[in-house]
């Protein structure tokens, strides 16, 4: 007698345990993406697939600082988003005063201030190493403040806070020279700029 009810026990469980599986198999079978049971998805339908982004404040903002600035040299660092201006596009050889076609590269830096957390923005001008260094600090001086007065005229920027200052030929990005000590004239080209730091995140 015993023996009988712990083999129909066994069986009950046996059967039980097959029709779980099967039943949690077929459930499996509805949500996945392709098969004869898969449920079709509806969500396709009514909602957008989810911006993997989204979960990063910082890469998603970095997007969207630099949606419109094509054409801009642009690169992150510790004090935020660095736009940089080459001062050749800007200014005429040793002067501090906007060229005509300095206006297009301004509009387009302009735009990534307005898009840009609240914050200081900061615009540092910068020099080749070819003249005295106190010259070159007070030309990336007025260059800087140049700058700043033109943004201080847009709507949607004047508003924000601007921090001014020169480095001359302190802070280069290339090298003025060559390994053999000869001129670098590309190097320099580089080197004569005017950084445009705005924040990238809150």
């Amino acid at each position: 007698m015993i023996r009988a009810r712990c083999a129909a026990l066994a069986v009950g469980l046996l059967t039980a345990c097959s029709g779980g599986g099967e039943a949690g198999n077929a459930q499996q079978a509805s949500v996945g993406v392709s098969g004869p049971a898969a449920a079709p998805d509806r969500r396709s339908e009514t909602a957008p697939a989810a911006d993997p982004l989204r979960g990063s404040g910082l890469r998603a903002q970095v997007s969207d600082l630099t949606a419109d600035v094509s054409g801009l040299n642009t690169r992150m660092s510790d004090m935020g988003l660095v736009i940089d201006l080459p001062a050749d596009a800007l200014f005429d050889f040793d002067k501090a005063t906007l060229t005509p076609a300095a206006e297009e590269e301004l509009r387009k830096a302009a735009e990534v201030i307005r898009q840009s957390p609240p914050g200081n923005v900061r615009v540092i001008g910068h020099t080749d190493s070819k003249g005295d260094d106190a010259y070159n600090q007070t030309l990336s001086q007025a260059r800087a403040q140049t700058v700043r007065d033109w943004f201080e005229q847009q709507v949607g920027v004047r508003q924000r806070r601007f921090e001014v200052s020169g480095q001359g030929e302190a802070a280069p990005v290339a090298p003025n020279t060559l390994a053999d000590g000869k001129d670098n004239p590309a190097g320099r080209t580089k080197n004569r700029r005017v950084e445009v730091i705005v924040p990238a995140s809150n």
